[in-house]
């Protein structure tokens, strides 16, 4: 394989995961928390727990951050793993 096209083939793998693990994040927070809005009028009607926009918005990035950094840890080791494995084959 051409050194191009495992380079495409890195990034598709990289921003296809990073884009699963912040979707996962969002959908982990929206699960449990809404935004008080027009929407909703104010928290009122939410069957879940309603906080501030800015609370959310904390929220969503702290969950983001350590989805990414637990999802980043795992490929990490399985790359390592992997390469690895393929050392001892071709050594």
């Amino acid at each position: 394989m051409s050194k191009f096209a495992k380079f495409i083939a890195n990034e598709a793998l990289n921003l296809s995961v990073g884009y699963l693990a912040g979707w996962w994040a969002s959908t982990l927070v929206s699960k449990f928390f809404v935004k008080k809005g027009l929407v909703n009028l104010w928290g009122l009607t939410a069957k879940r727990e309603a906080v501030t926009k800015g609370d959310y918005e904390w929220l969503l990035f702290f969950s983001s951050y350590l989805i990414g950094l637990a999802v980043m840890l795992c490929v990490s080791y399985a790359m390592k793993t992997l390469r690895k494995n393929q050392d001892i084959a071709t050594g």
